[in-house]
């Protein structure tokens, strides 16, 4: 089977979909019944530390890839002969002729509007609904977005498939792993934090705060959960991830504490994966109070690393991560500070969830992951739908 698949998330970024993509793509590929056609196409250059083998990146912007559609163009003129394409961002390229496979990571832009920039889903949602209703089939990473996705799209249920994403990225000899991680993890982590200039006294309980910061990540109620209830723990606070948008009062209150040279809170932003994993596997405790998402990989990593984890209630991530994590109300602030009190105060119990989370997330795999893929292609194929 030829499959075409967007590899342009994983061209810019490493987090977010960028992360799945790849995963995606280097899971595919490892595959014998799969021919995988790889689509790069785009103005921007791929990011130096973002590069993939074999994918080809001629520079044709989206939008002169939409004006040549009409005379013919789409993904098979750059790839060949197709029997499925994926799409697997927001911005769709042209596809001629193919059964299209659409993945849908959450429809949280349909929830509230102050999560994203202004207007961002009136312009979405349009082109959204017309891939929808050309794609003989849509993925999506969980039953939440799937009931979304039927109810408020109203898509039939049968064309809706839940594949749900890996986490063996990050361990040692997993697909897509350059080095191994484990071997000078604690050296990793001091130089992180060397780097951005956190002290941590012996003993004393690393918080990681992992995330793109934007406005539904909810990261300023953490942080200031954080301040009240350290007390006298030693306890120290990292977020990674890149500066995001919408966050003005979280990001004032970042930069008065980085100017503080005692201070227990800094920022790391975007580190590497093999940086990622050594934090994930040294953290104590790893808070991920997200508003809403579509799967929360954040939290499948942290507990595949047997990490303790306090994550939100009525998400995915407390729907996978069941006893083996936390889940409060996080927009509840003493929920919040019951709940990291609690973990701060109690190393056997934070111990315990590590050990039942690591075990949950043994069969999470990008293999699993990919096997999950081609049985959805397969059904795209033989669909009939047009696209």
């Amino acid at each position: 089977m030829i499959v075409g698949l967007d590899a342009r998330p994983a061209l810019f970024g490493r987090t977010g979909f960028g992360r799945v993509v790849r995963q995606a793509l280097l899971a595919l590929g490892a595959r014998d019944d799969v021919e995988l056609r790889a689509y790069g196409a785009a103005w921007r250059r791929a990011r130096a530390d973002c590069r993939l083998p074999g994918v080809s990146t001629p520079p044709l912007p989206a939008r002169v890839q939409q004006l040549l559609a009409p005379l013919g163009f789409g993904v098979e003129t750059l790839l060949g002969p197709l029997d499925v394409y994926h799409h697997t961002d927001l911005v769709f390229a042209p596809v001629a002729r193919t059964p299209e496979v659409l993945t849908i990571y959450d429809l949280v832009f349909l929830h509230d509007s102050r999560w994203h920039a202004p207007g961002f889903a009136r312009r979405l949602l349009p082109r959204l609904l017309a891939r929808v209703e050309r794609a003989a089939a849509l993925v999506v990473p969980c039953a939440r977005v799937a009931d979304d996705v039927v109810h408020r799209l109203r898509v039939a249920p049968g064309r809706v498939h839940v594949v749900p994403l890996g986490v063996d990225h990050l361990h040692p000899g997993a697909s897509g792993q350059v080095d191994g991680a484990a071997v000078e993890g604690a050296g990793r982590v001091a130089r992180v934090l060397a780097r951005v200039g956190l002290a941590r006294g012996p003993g004393a309980p690393l918080v990681l705060l992992p995330g793109t910061r934007e406005p539904r990540k909810n990261q300023l109620a953490l942080l200031q959960s954080f301040l009240r209830v350290r007390g006298t723990t030693g306890a120290v606070l990292l977020l990674v991830g890149p500066r995001g948008w919408g966050c003005a009062d979280l990001e004032q209150q970042l930069q008065a504490l980085q100017r503080d040279p005692a201070a227990p809170v800094r920022t790391a932003g975007e580190v590497d994966e093999a940086e990622l994993g050594a934090l994930l596997r040294a953290a104590d405790i790893v808070a991920y109070p997200s508003l809403a998402e579509g799967f929360g990989l954040p939290v499948a990593e942290a507990l595949s690393c047997g990490r303790a984890v306090l994550t939100s209630r009525d998400t995915p991530m407390a729907d996978y991560g069941g006893d083996a994590l936390l889940a409060v109300d996080p927009r509840d602030p003493t929920a919040l500070d019951e709940g990291l009190r609690r973990l701060l105060h109690e190393p056997g119990w934070r111990a315990a969830l590590g050990a039942r989370g690591a075990q949950l997330a043994r069969p999470w795999t990008w293999a699993a992951h990919a096997q999950r893929l081609v049985a959805v292609y397969r059904q795209a194929c033989g669909s009939g739908r047009p696209g």
